[in-house]
């Protein structure tokens, strides 16, 4: 009996076009934004041969065609007052996923109303900004997955009380 990769069951399960169970000639550049694809992998390198394969890594697929794989939605009085350093909790996490796993991104950043909308590459960098979030600042944070696990929407929201003065 042949043994199943975890490659196979994740490729046949999302059903998602980004996530490609194929390997690109050795070396490709990302035209997009410079990552290498070797060893089965897409990698940051320092330098790719001039003869390597051009194409589009997934996360410049995704960002191309603007369709993520995680939305984050921050809301509440709290925010107004935080909103720089809510940001650069975001801008870290991403810069912290991206340095093991290059195809984690944050495709935009936008007001919402009187809120903010984050989304990203990945279902996994959208839990992780969330968390991040609702770890350095409490509030409110609720996660839910679409069916499969490949996409999620992550909600935060503070609203900060005034004090009563006795």
């Amino acid at each position: 009996m042949r043994n199943i990769t975890r490659r196979e069951i994740l490729a046949e399960d999302t059903g998602s076009p980004y996530y490609e169970l194929r390997s690109y000639p050795e070396p490709t550049v990302c035209s997009g934004c410079g990552l290498v694809y070797q060893k089965g992998r897409w990698t940051h390198s320092a330098e790719a041969p001039a003869q390597a394969n051009r194409e589009l890594c997934p996360a410049c697929k995704r960002i191309q065609d603007r369709n993520p794989g995680g939305v984050v939605y921050l809301d509440g009085s709290y925010l107004q007052a935080h909103r720089e350093e809510i940001v650069n909790i975001a801008k870290n996490q991403e810069r912290l996923a991206r340095e093991q796993r290059p195809l984690q991104r944050i495709m935009w950043m936008k007001p919402n109303g009187d809120g903010l909308e984050i989304a990203t590459t990945n279902v996994h960098l959208a839990r992780r900004i969330g968390e991040a979030i609702y770890q350095a600042h409490k509030g409110h944070l609720d996660i839910k997955y679409s069916e499969g696990d490949r996409f999620a929407r992550v909600y935060w929201r503070r609203d900060d009380q005034p004090t009563s003065k006795k």
